[in-house]
């Protein structure tokens, strides 16, 4: 959510937020589905997808994000 309020407000800040974000998500999703069974207590594939769409948008915003700074949009 900061890096959202970080682009809203064009602070260039706002995309190594969300690469931080980005990395932490991955590393809570190893952690999750990969040592603790996350998968097996959640159950189904729905929450596989769901984090993979996750996934997607946090890489889409830091892409943009990091976009924008490289123009000079964010100050």
């Amino acid at each position: 959510m900061l890096g959202s309020v970080l682009l809203l407000l064009r602070k260039r800040l706002a995309a190594p937020v969300f690469l931080v974000a980005l990395v932490t998500m991955v590393l809570t999703a190893i952690r999750n589905y990969g040592l603790a069974n996350g998968l097996e207590v959640m159950g189904g594939a729905f929450p596989l997808i769901f984090t993979a769409v996750i996934f997607a948008i946090s890489v889409a915003l830091w892409l943009y994000a990091r976009a924008m700074a490289r123009r000079g949009v964010l100050d």
